[in-house]
């Protein structure tokens, strides 16, 4: 064959980019960035604060000259709290991994420093996609029976809340856990499919949750309380911080079960109209994926001007709004939603940031029985609704071909 780059190949000195690696996954957040941080604190029994669910209606109204005054009621206060959730994120090193890579010398990316900072991007990304879940790990729901195969096709999920590397469980309707621990080594997000390591079987209408996120769950999950509980009615949870929605429907959230059509401006009207009506807020942010924007951008580009200069452009050189509002496109939200909100009364509350932890003194921590080391990246918070009715959804919108 004689000699060629290939038969030489352990000869040759390798020569590395000094520009950062190129990181292929979708590691990009946008709305949990936009959220802002709560003045409430979550410590001791968690964090506590009044809403008035009713007011002393009455003891007021109209009434003739002589007759006798509104029997009296009174103003309702309930106190709503919200308790912390523990999300963490483990990093091991051998110990010769960490002399080997002290310095950039004898490695191409210091080990350390890379492995936490795609740590806390992985992190970040996944509080992300749980923003827009319920709290209780379900992260898609199997559609479709999977006998023997290594592929599972899924629905009422969002599919980039999947990603290559992940370890998933399945558990049927009738809580058994089909599937357990199995990595995920491709996400197909066209067709809503996930490829695992090996051949597995389930049962349709399964759900599939990230790996023991199921396991021995308090009654609102593991997981932060995201969107889609801030907008529920009672039907996922019937007590949402404290305050039971079956006995005070006024702590309802509010959504729009859109029945497959298309987005209009109508619907967004409406949307925005109830918000309005129920809790006398406008809302001021937009949240979709992109396949909802897509739609908004369809009706918008028939009233656009063409021609820029001697060109033909039909795109969008500034982010369209809707209303003057803000319209942001997060690719972790579901494709057939759409959810327009008031920041003021969506927050996330922490008593410990997302950070290295060194309680310990120091943030490595051995590994009993191993030359190895530890560090952990943790999060202690929970996302707080101040006002269910200052925000709303749109559900089951028709979805375009992605």
């Amino acid at each position: 064959m004689g000699t060629d780059t290939t038969t030489i190949d352990g000869m040759l000195k390798r020569v590395y980019t000094k520009d950062a690696i190129i990181d292929i996954t979708n590691k990009e957040v946008k709305t949990i960035s936009q959220i802002k941080k709560s003045s409430l604190k979550i410590g001791g029994q968690g964090g506590w604060f009044p809403v008035t669910i009713e007011g002393n209606e009455r003891g007021q109204g109209s009434q003739n000259e002589l007759e006798s005054l509104r029997t009296p009621n009174s103003q309702v206060p309930k106190q709503a709290y919200v308790l912390p959730k523990i999300f963490t994120h483990t990093i091991r090193f051998s110990g010769l991994s960490l002399e080997v890579a002290d310095t950039d010398d004898e490695s191409f990316v210091n080990n350390l420093t890379y492995q936490t900072d795609q740590g806390i991007k992985d992190s970040l990304k996944e509080e992300n996609c749980q923003l827009f879940r319920d709290g209780s790990g379900k992260i898609a729901q199997v559609n479709g029976a999977v006998t023997t195969s290594s592929t599972v096709t899924f629905d009422n999920g969002c599919p980039t809340h999947f990603r290559a590397g992940m370890y998933v469980d399945v558990i049927n309707a009738g809580s058994t856990k089909q599937i357990d621990s199995i990595k995920v080594t491709g996400v197909n997000i066209t067709n809503s499919q996930i490829t695992l390591a090996s051949n597995q079987s389930c049962d349709d209408d399964s759900w599939i949750y990230r790996e023991d996120t199921a396991d021995n769950a308090p009654t609102d999950g593991k997981e932060f309380a995201g969107l889609k509980l801030m907008v529920d009615d009672g039907t996922l949870l019937a007590t949402y911080q404290g305050i039971s929605r079956t006995t005070y429907n006024q702590w309802d959230g509010l959504s729009i079960a859109t029945g497959g059509v298309n987005l209009s401006d109508d619907i967004l009207q409406r949307a925005a109209a109830q918000v309005m009506v129920y809790s006398g807020r406008s809302v001021k942010k937009i949240i979709s994926n992109t396949s909802q924007f897509r739609k908004y951008l369809s009706i918008l580009t028939p009233a656009k001007e063409y021609r820029v200069g001697d060109k033909m452009d039909s795109g969008y050189k500034v982010m369209p709004t809707w209303n003057g509002l803000e319209w942001m496109v997060d690719t972790d939200c579901q494709f057939d939603r759409v959810y327009m909100y008031d920041p003021d009364y969506v927050e996330i509350s922490e008593i410990h940031p997302l950070k290295l932890d060194d309680k310990t003194g120091s943030v490595f921590r051995w590994d009993s029985g191993y030359d190895a080391f530890v560090v952990v990246l943790k999060h202690y918070a929970n996302f707080v609704c101040r006002n269910p009715k200052s925000l709303i959804a749109l559900t089951g919108l028709a979805t375009p071909t992605f």
